[in-house]
């Protein structure tokens, strides 16, 4: 089988194209199926323009190329499916999950493993709805408010019976980066709690400010997605409380498949159990069983969990995981302890489904780069 993979830059990630290539290339290797696949890559650059993306594809596919494993949002997939619908071939999207797809149904010749960023905000939010808050303020980067988290933290926040008080969001340059607005805010305003969105260095630059101010100390902080991702957790100095998150994956999952997957990919270098490794490692398993060019309803024993391909919507649907994050005793930064399931989440991907069937037909604004391939 000919397999190409589209890789974007990132200055967030620099290394993304690299973990997904050996996340992919290892997990062949696993089960034993190393060179037993053509495996080409081409860059996509920041993963944003659809119809360079297009041009890249066809290319791949009037090159007898079988499956296309590419890192990009929902609209760039539906933009470059009439290729793969028109030649039989297989598009595989490696899915953020910070994006909302604009199509009706499913596509029928794509498949999207998802890091499910949308989902984990409802999650997150839900946990703080279990620990007895419902009065939020909203704070992120002006890059992650490009996104579709924001909306995920309101509208769950909104079904719940609470209620987002208050919205801030930082400046673009970091030179201008403040949280003063948001500490008066809290000064003035007990007993609420804080949602937050950063990602990357972001993130960094949020717990170190955070530090600076006692009304965001004392308020209990909830995070989801990259915002706790553990390779930048690992570089952020502990702010001096911890907070809580709900993430797609983490190292510290106990189970046989996750424990040989950190095992492999920590072998090539430090830090390459990621989630982009990860992704790479899913592509590899589904297309290692896919039945007759298809991998709807198929069911893999990933690092994450079981993932489950929705023949009805083409998604993958994957564990969520609850964690705190603590100060690592060793470093004295951030890391992740107490990892849980999330149970029952059928109520929060049913949610879902509809808040992005919702706004299907309003008009909005968003990035159209794949999440964390920022140019900036």
């Amino acid at each position: 089988m000919n397999i190409a993979l589209l890789l974007p830059r990132s200055v967030l990630y620099p290394s993304i194209s690299f973990d997904i290539m050996d996340g992919l290339k290892t997990c062949f290797k696993k089960l034993g199926l190393d060179g037993a696949h053509q495996i080409v890559s081409a860059n996509i650059g920041l993963a944003a323009k659809s119809e360079e993306i297009y041009t890249t594809c066809e290319a791949l596919l009037l090159n007898d190329t079988d499956v296309i494993v590419g890192y990009m949002n929902p609209i760039s997939a539906e933009f470059i499916h009439p290729l793969f619908e028109s030649s039989g071939k297989i598009l595989i999207v490696l899915d953020s999950g910070y994006h909302f797809h604009s199509f009706e149904g499913k596509l029928s010749n794509a498949y999207f493993l998802s890091l499910q960023g949308s989902l984990c905000s409802r999650a997150i939010v839900r946990k703080a709805f279990e620990d007895g808050q419902n009065n939020f303020a909203f704070t992120c980067s002006f890059y992650d408010a490009g996104y579709r988290s924001p909306y995920a933290y309101a509208i769950a926040a909104e079904e719940k019976g609470g209620a987002i008080s208050y919205n801030h969001i930082t400046p673009l340059k970091k030179a201008d980066f403040s949280l003063e607005p948001l500490a008066e805010y809290l000064e003035n305003n007990k007993d609420v709690a804080v949602l937050a969105s950063f990602c990357g260095d972001m993130t960094e630059d949020f717990f170190r400010e955070a530090k600076k101010f006692d009304s965001i100390l004392a308020s209990k902080t909830y995070g989801s997605g990259f915002t706790a991702e553990e390779l930048w957790l690992s570089k952020i100095p502990y702010p001096g409380y911890d907070w809580s998150c709900s993430v797609p994956w983490s190292s510290k999952i106990e189970s046989k498949e996750n424990i040989e997957f950190v095992n492999a990919m920590e072998s090539i270098k430090v830090n390459k159990a990621n989630v982009f490794s990860l992704l790479g490692w899913e592509a590899a398993l589904f297309i290692s069983i896919m039945n007759k060019n298809s991998i709807d309803g198929l069911i893999i024993n990933s690092p994450r969990g079981s993932v489950f391909i929705n023949p009805n919507t083409g998604f993958s649907e994957a564990p969520v995981y609850y964690a705190t994050v603590t100060k690592n005793e060793e470093t004295g930064n951030c890391h992740l302890d107490t990892i849980t399931e999330v149970v029952n989440l059928d109520q929060e991907r049913e949610s879902l489904q509809q808040n992005i069937n919702a706004i299907k037909d309003t008009l909005t604004n968003s990035w159209l780069n794949a999440y964390a391939c920022l140019d900036s």
